[in-house]
């Protein structure tokens, strides 16, 4: 293979991990080599992540791909001051590893993942000293409006501010998991709409669920579970699903499991709706258990559910990583999203019957909770007359790991002429 086509990412969060990050590259290198690029991914040891390890993780990304480990602050001596951002802990030993690689082979370009976002910070550095072009891969962006007036949180919004113009000015592509993050980068960096930029929502490997068998369940309860962190832009979209299920719950007889709410490590995570499901009196029916789990026994449990829940947030450019995972897994999900966002707009195109969406406006509004508690009674009561998604749809196989990867392969092609 031609040295021309090497493309570096750094990934601190890449299997084990199961975190988003995680399984972004790991679609990616798991088809990278099939439009003839070889990915050499930057990583750190599992010990230094704070997130459960899911070796089934490291199984299904294959080894189309070489893998360099860097060193890292010990998360067990940093948390005593309150640092545990891993891309901050990684910065010096990842800086220092690619800087020697990239002067030794000579990459095409260097795709940066983030979060986390710091590390994208030595991009144009990296750049100025060796030539060498990068792209950003946006999966969250680095700023977002938020309520919280914590130090930790006003300075982290600061500093992204301050440095994130000067990063992407200097990329010669930018991707994301939404167009709403693009749309809201050319409001801040009108110079950037020259730059390719590009939506690439999360792909889906079909293969992942080939293996996942179906777990009887124990009782008669019709199950309902969430899978995913909770952020605090969701919190009042889980609430006004919380009160439809309360009104369901008199004519149902449900239980609705959220499963690793918390995007804290182990050890550290904490109740994120133990507040909601308090006040709406639903602890009777509604459980919540925030510590995150691994990828496969996140499939497994999804598998055991009566019906899977898909819920998105007050900001349009909210993509929801496991909306295609739900359609591929072929089990029954309704849809609980921004109407103005991605996943409304694929599934108005699939003509899926299970959904509602809102306006953040809407959110609270007796009228809409009535109308949700609605719709989710009747995707209940009909739960066995699903129909899942054919595969081969060609609306859903714009969405693929390959169709994504192929998206990627194409613009990597393109700036290395």
């Amino acid at each position: 293979m031609n040295d021309r086509k090497i493309v570096f990412i750094p990934a601190p969060f890449f299997p084990p991990s199961a975190m988003p990050p995680a399984q972004r590259v790991r679609l990616l290198v798991r088809h990278l080599h099939e439009y003839g690029w070889k990915p050499v991914i930057f990583t750190v040891d599992q010990y230094y992540r704070e997130e459960a390890a899911d070796p089934w993780m490291v199984e299904i990304a294959g080894n189309a791909f070489e893998k360099i480990e860097v060193g890292a602050w010990d998360q067990r001596k940093t948390r005593k001051f309150g640092l545990g951002d891993l891309g901050i802990r990684v910065f010096l030993g990842l800086y220092r590893s690619m800087l020697k690689q990239a002067k030794k082979e000579r990459p095409a370009l260097i795709l940066y993942p983030v979060p986390p976002w710091y590390i994208m910070v030595m991009a144009p550095l990296i750049k100025r000293i060796t030539g060498i072009p990068y792209a950003i891969d946006f999966i969250d962006p680095w700023i977002y409006k938020t309520s919280r007036r914590n130090f930790k949180s006003v300075a982290s919004q600061r500093i992204a501010r301050l440095l994130e113009g000067r990063v992407v000015k200097g990329s010669s592509a930018i991707f994301a998991v939404s167009q709403g993050i693009l749309d809201d980068l050319k409001k801040r960096y009108p110079s950037i709409s020259s730059l390719p930029l590009i939506a690439v929502p999360y792909g889906v490997e079909v293969s992942d669920y080939d293996a996942i068998p179906v777990q009887p369940k124990v009782n008669s309860e019709i199950l309902i579970r969430y899978t995913g962190a909770i952020s605090e832009n969701m919190l009042i979209v889980v609430d006004s699903l919380l009160k439809a299920f309360k009104k369901l719950s008199e004519t149902l007889p449900v239980r609705v499991i959220f499963t690793g709410t918390s995007y804290a490590g182990i050890g550290l995570t904490k109740p994120v709706l133990a507040e909601l499901i308090a006040k709406n009196g639903v602890s009777d029916f509604v459980v919540e258990n925030p510590a995150r789990v691994g990828y496969r026994e996140a499939l497994e449990m999804n598998k055991q559910a009566d019906m899977l829940l898909l819920i998105g947030d007050t900001t349009p450019y909210y993509a929801a990583s496991k909306m295609m995972g739900l359609v591929a897994s072929g089990k029954p999900f309704f849809a609980w999203v921004h109407a103005d966002s991605f996943p409304a707009q694929f599934l108005e195109e699939l003509q899926y019957p299970h959904r509602l969406f809102f306006q953040t406006g809407e959110l609270g509004d007796e009228n809409k909770i009535s109308q949700l508690a609605e719709a989710l009674s009747y995707s209940i009561q009909n739960r066995d007359r699903f129909i899942p998604v054919s595969l081969e749809n060609p609306v859903f196989n714009k969405f693929t790991a390959k169709a994504m990867t192929k998206t990627f392969a194409d613009t990597f092609q393109k700036i290395n002429g």
